[in-house]
């Protein structure tokens, strides 16, 4: 498997913490991402000493990070960045060399910006997954769209983990048998390069599918959700804010993905 190349934006919050161990758990090799604050936050911090100013104490930061984290996963690779620039603009650099960015869920502005202009998929992580939980996928469509698809088959086999693909419909359930079929006839070229991969299928029915895709994550190492567009859509938006375990967001596949079939053309969550 190639190379999984990890960037976390790091602000010394608890928040960000999580971020940071989840994005180790996940990486080969890892960068932590550190936008300066002023002197005020470094001393709340518990950064600042007398004679420091601020680029050290962004220094010291980092760094205690880095060495926490290597601790925890000796051998990990892990670079520890003090940017030049603001943090929304230092992620969205950091981005186009990554297979990955996590961020902790603390919302605001700078999530915003980086989640729209990301050139990689986006897991905002909240709380430490639940390790042996399944990856799980939804769609609006029973027509995958191909770069979610791949992360999510890509994430679960790095956890060996099972796959539960979910794909909600209107509650008179009329349609169901036929997006099974087409989303199983959908699947059928995908499972030959991840064969290693248990797949569950499930079509559900309900008016609100943020809220049966939360149902159905309850227990879930990570829910995956297609976003096509710049910013996400209500769903995808509804699951990042109330999902108990990390979300990804994916608009483009990681420059290391090999799709096994082209991307439809669908529209995002």
């Amino acid at each position: 498997m190639p190379p999984h190349s990890v960037v976390a934006g790091y602000d010394g919050s608890a928040a960000a913490w999580a971020a940071a161990r989840y994005a180790a758990a996940e990486a080969d090799t890892l960068r932590l991402v550190h936008a300066p604050l002023d002197r005020a936050a470094y001393a709340a911090l518990g950064q600042l000493g007398l004679a420091d100013d601020a680029q050290t104490a962004a220094r010291r930061l980092v760094d205690a990070a880095r060495a926490a984290l290597l601790h925890e996963h000796p051998g990990l690779e892990v670079r520890a960045v003090v940017a030049d620039r603001a943090p929304a603009a230092a992620l969205v650099r950091a981005t186009r060399s990554a297979d990955l960015l996590v961020l902790g869920r603390y919302g605001g502005r700078t999530a915003a910006h980086v989640l729209a202009y990301a050139g990689c998929p986006v897991v905002v992580a909240g709380v430490a997954p639940d390790a042996t939980g399944p990856v799980v996928l939804g769609l609006d469509d029973a027509v995958p769209h191909a770069p979610a698809l791949w992360f999510a088959f890509d994430a679960a086999g790095r956890r060996g983990a099972a796959l539960r693909i979910c794909h909600v419909l209107p509650p008179d359930g009329a349609a169901g048998p036929d997006a099974r079929r087409r989303l199983s006839e959908a699947l059928a070229a995908w499972r030959p390069a991840f064969a290693e991969v248990p797949v569950a299928v499930d079509v559900l029915a309900g008016l609100d599918p943020a809220a049966r895709l939360l149902d159905a994550a309850a227990g879930a190492s990570l829910v995956v959700v297609g976003n096509r567009h710049r910013e996400p859509g209500a769903v995808a938006a509804a699951v990042v804010a109330n999902a108990t375990c990390p979300v990804a967001l994916v608009r483009d596949a990681p420059r290391r993905a090999r799709l096994p079939v082209p991307s439809p053309s669908i529209r995002g969550m």
